[in-house]
């Protein structure tokens, strides 16, 4: 798999200090990263942390931030904690690798506790970009110091404990020294890089029936209105069409002429297979196993333009959507779990997209050139283990980036160091 377009910030690393069923965990990512293990061994909570992360960097208060991870704010946090840590580094072309750590209390009101930004530019030393100090509960606050290179040193400012620090800080920072300047880059492309985040866990039972033809055509995580989307893609752009047609031969049981919807008097529309003989299958007679592979080739071979996120003013050079696929394999035959992850190779060969999905176990033998990651549960502690597959698979190019985290891993080894849930 070849490199990414160089302007696009790429998370290359996510950490689960203490999220969920995880504790020092570190989880790297190449471009196709698939977590393998059994229900209920904490694979899901490893998209979560990521979904979490991404929620933060929109700037919303922590509660909405985290309304869409499942269990919300509260359900982020490890059974018998007071709050959450997490992590993450995003490696990009203008910043170097961007570090970023984050802990959430959840005793009294939601609040951060700490964050942290750092920047490492190739061949000089790490620099701490922003930092916390003191809270102050009272007013909702905690006193942050950002990197300046100013006369009067480092900015002193208290800012709100109420969302991510990163977020607030480009309408604080007035940009008017270098330091500051490497600050803003930093933290814009670490934002960047997390709002290009979209999990898609389709729900067949919302995908059968009849959409507005005016929906927006913005694909939901559900992939609810599916239908409108379909019918968007075959009217603009007639060569993701073709491609997503061939994925439904490829995957469908039986032989498919073409694709499309159908349209009601209402202006109203709904997803369809044409078969061999005519025979036409409408969304509302498909398997829930073909609705869900219908969904899942639709989200890799589109892009944010067609999905339902917030970044929408992201130049589309500078966006690199990283697609969250829950149970990719659930309800679909052997064959399609292959083809979605040969489709999901070339669309992260051309640096259109990554993935990190969930596989029940022995499901990621079809896909050669993937991270392969087996999460169990750890009977002594109740912990999530991550670790290699038994019979790893080769790591792409992109992903060597990745290799300190990756070796963390091997040696399971957490990475807590002062960041360790207290």
């Amino acid at each position: 798999m070849s490199e990414s377009s160089p302007r696009r910030a790429t998370i290359g690393e996510l950490r689960l200090v203490a999220f969920k069923s995880h504790v020092g965990t570190v989880l790297p990512l190449a471009p196709v990263t698939l977590v393998q293990g059994v229900s209920g061994s904490g694979k899901s909570n490893l998209l979560d942390a990521l979904a979490a992360l991404s929620g933060l960097a929109g700037g919303a208060d922590l509660a909405e931030a985290l309304a869409s991870v499942r269990g919300g704010l509260r359900g982020c946090v490890p059974h018998g904690r007071q709050g959450f840590r997490l992590g993450c580094s995003v490696e990009t072309a203008r910043s170097g690798t961007v570090s970023l750590e984050v802990a959430v209390r959840t005793d009294g009101e939601p609040r951060i506790v700490a964050e942290r930004i750092t920047g490492t530019l190739p061949g000089a030393p790490s620099r701490v970009l922003l930092a916390t100090g003191e809270e102050d509960r009272a007013r909702g606050r905690i006193n942050a110091v950002w990197h300046s290179d100013g006369r009067q040193g480092d900015i002193r400012a208290p800012l709100a404990a109420g969302s991510l620090l990163a977020a607030q800080l480009p309408l604080r920072i007035a940009g008017a020294t270098a330091g500051e300047q490497r600050v803003l880059t930093a933290v814009e492309d670490l934002l960047t890089a997390l709002r290009e985040v979209f999990p898609v866990d389709p729900v067949p039972a919302l995908m059968r029936g009849w959409v507005p033809v005016g929906d927006d055509a913005r694909l939901r995580s559900t992939a609810a209105n599916l239908s409108a989307v379909l019918a968007r893609i075959q009217s603009e752009c007639r060569i993701r069409y073709g491609k997503l047609l061939q994925s439904v031969r490829t995957g469908s049981p039986y032989p498919v002429r073409e694709l499309g919807v159908l349209r009601s008097d209402d202006a109203r529309v709904r997803a369809a297979l044409w078969e061999g003989e005519g025979a036409v299958t409408g969304a509302e007679s498909m398997s829930s196993g073909l609705l869900r592979y219908l969904a899942f080739a639709t989200v890799l071979l589109t892009g944010p333009g067609v999905l339902q996120m917030s970044s929408a003013e992201v130049p589309q050079v500078d966006r690199l959507l990283t697609v969250l696929a829950e149970d990719l394999d659930a309800g679909l035959a052997e064959g399609q779990v292959a083809e979605l992850l040969r489709l999901a190779g070339e669309v992260v060969r051309h640096g259109h997209a990554r993935l990190l999905a969930t596989l029940r176990d022995g499901a990621a033998g079809a896909a050669p050139e993937a991270l392969v990651l087996h999460c169990r549960r750890d009977p002594r502690t109740g912990y999530s283990v991550l670790e290699p597959s038994s019979a790893p698979a080769p790591v792409p190019a992109p992903a060597l980036a990745c290799a300190p985290a990756l070796a963390q891993v091997r040696a399971g080894v957490g990475g807590r160091g002062e960041w360790a849930h207290d």
